[in-house]
């Protein structure tokens, strides 16, 4: 359970765990059987709401901490720095059997490093360090509604980029800076436009009293409705060119984390570092439950079954992270057992 002065966040720690099967759900393809408007809504819509949320928690603890001592955000830099480092060696095997450094040049290898993450999931983990760089830098000379301004105008020009783009391109001059954009990162769901928002609004949340439980759900429902006719609408104009940001996901995240700080929930320590691992090892388990079922022939289950296919990735990641977590403890407890 996370505790800042004795509060309890337990609603936060749960929905790690939801929000780590949503990415795993996009990933997946969860509903693709059974309906492409069904997976697109729930893979595309309501499952993006899951990086902004960890973003935001990130943010919410945090950035009030940075604020009054930027020092602080030290130790957090160095885990995820660490974490990255640890996740790209972990992928390399899929990285060269797959082909994906093959005419890479050294350009490309920084671009990816930097902006796109060495595996398609990798991305956050660059894109929350650059965002937590940016708002430190910001925090030094603005109030936090100036951090959330101008975090906020770097949001709308990402969803020129991505949600937008079909609208964007047509101005020759946003054409021309977003190709500019796109030389050194793939999408603008990235660390300079996407995450700085996220982080400053988990803050200005944490400063600021949300609103009540029933109404904070209520109107999160009521946004998220306004989020699926938004990207149907634009999906069905073929004008997204990446579909992670939408005008509606802001008051629908602030709607939402909102009411989970108003939730009692179950509490567990070991959400956060599961739902981290999930979310860091679930490719690998996409692979192995695909290779399963072809040396097993129930490719027509395991894969061609979307639902079936999402259930066998993310119950196996689940069971990893449970196993690598219990491992950690353990190796904790040896080192903190005395000797004599």
């Amino acid at each position: 359970m996370n505790t800042v002065s004795g509060k309890d966040y337990s609603g936060l720690d749960g929905f790690r765990i939801i929000a780590a099967f949503l990415v795993v759900s996009i990933h997946t393809s969860i509903f693709t059987s059974f309906s492409q408007s069904a997976d697109f809504w729930f893979t595309r819509i309501l499952a993006r709401t899951a990086v902004p949320f960890f973003i935001m928690v990130t943010g919410f603890f945090l950035l009030p901490k940075a604020a009054k001592e930027p020092r602080a955000v030290i130790p957090a830099l160095k885990k995820l720095l660490l974490l990255y480092g640890g996740s790209i060696l972990l992928y390399l095997p899929l990285n060269f059997y797959g082909h994906q450094f093959e005419g890479l040049t050294a350009f490309g290898f920084i671009q990816k490093l930097m902006f796109d993450g060495t595996f398609y999931h990798l991305w956050y983990f660059p894109a929350v360090i650059a965002g937590l760089l940016i708002v430190l830098l910001l925090q030094r000379f603005f109030s936090p509604k100036g951090c959330l301004i101008i975090s906020f105008i770097l949001y709308l020009a990402g969803l020129g980029g991505d949600s937008y783009y079909g609208l964007s391109e047509k101005l020759p001059i946003l054409h021309q800076f977003y190709d500019g954009i796109f030389q050194f990162s793939s999408y603008t769901r990235n660390g300079i436009f996407l995450v700085p928002f996220f982080l400053c609004l988990g803050w200005v949340l944490h400063l600021r009293r949300p609103p009540k439980g029933k109404n904070a759900l209520y109107w999160f429902l009521i946004f998220l409705m306004l989020m699926t006719l938004e990207g149907f609408l634009l999906h069905h104009g073929q004008l997204q060119r990446h579909d992670s940001m939408y005008l509606f996901l802001i008051p629908a995240m602030y709607c939402l984390f909102s009411w989970l700080l108003t939730r009692h929930w179950p509490k567990c320590a070991c959400f956060r570092d599961i739902s981290l691992l999930i979310y860091v090892i679930h490719p690998w388990m996409i692979v192995l439950v695909r290779t399963g079922a072809k040396i097993t022939h129930l490719e027509s289950v395991l894969i061609q079954q979307s639902l079936i296919h999402y259930l066998a990735a993310a119950f196996g990641s689940c069971i990893l992270a449970v196993i690598i977590w219990k491992i950690q403890q353990y190796l904790k407890t040896k080192q903190q057992t005395p000797l004599l």
